[in-house]
């Protein structure tokens, strides 16, 4: 696996380009480790063909990593943070660490492909002594400020990391140079790109996506495609997060990215981040004008990570261990 645009570059015809949402993350060794052992780990036991080829290098996969950079801000934001979340430094900056995964890690992985029912989540709330009435009661809430025109109020008060991206021109090109060189590299070498985006990293993807079909630097990218956009944990639904896109304020003839093949979404129950659970009400435009082939909600999955003892249903590594997302990236590989 390669992290960025620093990683290792190698040819193939396929390649999965994952990239992280926000909040604190550990380092980037670590968080693509993490990412490969979640999405593998389920991969191996619903589609084990498409295990083997990411395992064997046949299939290149990349991270996108910028939890650095958020790191940096949330600490400025809050300096008792390290203290908080148990963090280390390393050559000056401060990391999760990998041993505060191991227990939830084990968690997760040993759950069958057959325990991601309904029962089966109310069963983990249970144990963990999670309350959903919390969870729908911040879902209804975030619908009920999306309809009050206040959730980019909300979403810049309490997110100090996405606040930054949205408002410092430093800070969102530094996060969008985190993906941007691995897009551009894949696509000029010609090869089949699978992007999986989560939570913010899926502003971050539309953003980048947007730049290279419809910005005229980029002309050489305009007649390129990903094949397969997978959003995980997704806030595009919402109309407030919409507005502070990097197109919100373009002609209509320059609305939306125009290199994406196919987009699937999965939202999880519970994940207030992905309130608004669909997306293809909101871009159908994008398909009626040809902009792209294919645009599907899938039926929301229960997230089962449990994190610092209480169950989290929009962590990154919930999603990619689930059957479902295995089987649609799966599916993309052998297809």
């Amino acid at each position: 696996m390669t992290s960025g645009a620093r990683g290792r570059a190698f040819l193939s015809k396929k390649h999965i380009i994952l990239i992280h949402g926000r909040s604190t993350k550990p380092s980037e060794d670590v968080k693509a480790d993490f990412v490969e052992r979640a999405l593998v780990g389920r991969l191996e036991s619903v589609n084990a063909p498409a295990a083997g080829r990411i395992s064997s290098g046949e299939i290149q996969v990349s991270v996108a990593y910028y939890g650095d950079i958020l790191n940096r801000i949330l600490i400025e934001n809050d300096p008792g943070l390290p203290q908080k979340h148990s963090m280390q430094k390393v050559d000056g900056i401060w990391f999760e660490r990998r041993e505060t995964y191991d227990a939830d890690f084990g968690l997760l992985l040993k759950r069958s492909d057959h325990e991601h029912k309904r029962v089966h989540y109310k069963n983990l709330l249970s144990k963990s002594g999670s309350r959903p009435w919390q969870d729908n009661l911040a879902r209804i809430a975030s619908k009920a400020l999306s309809l009050l025109g206040i959730s980019k109020w909300l979403i810049l008060r309490t997110c100090p990391d996405l606040k930054a991206y949205l408002r410092s021109r430093i800070v969102g090109s530094s996060i969008r140079e985190c993906l941007m060189p691995v897009i551009k590299e894949a696509l000029a070498a010609g090869e089949s790109v699978a992007l999986i985006s989560h939570s913010m990293g899926c502003m971050v993807s539309y953003d980048v996506l947007w730049k290279l079909s419809r910005m005229s630097e980029y002309k050489e990218f305009r007649d390129k495609r990903i094949d397969l956009w997978l959003t995980l944990g997704n806030p595009l639904g919402d109309s407030a997060v919409r507005k502070m896109l990097y197109d919100s304020n373009k002609p209509d003839d320059g609305i939306y990215p125009a290199n994406i093949r196919r987009w699937v979404n999965v939202a999880a129950k519970d994940d207030f981040v992905a309130h608004d659970g669909e997306i293809a009400d909101n871009f159908e435009e994008m398909k009626t004008t040809g902009l792209i082939e294919s645009l599907e909600d899938r039926p929301k999955i229960y997230n089962f990570w449990i994190g610092r003892g209480s169950s989290n249903p929009h962590k990154f590594y919930g999603y990619l261990n689930h059957p479902e997302v295995a089987r649609i990236v799966g599916d993309w590989i052998l297809d």
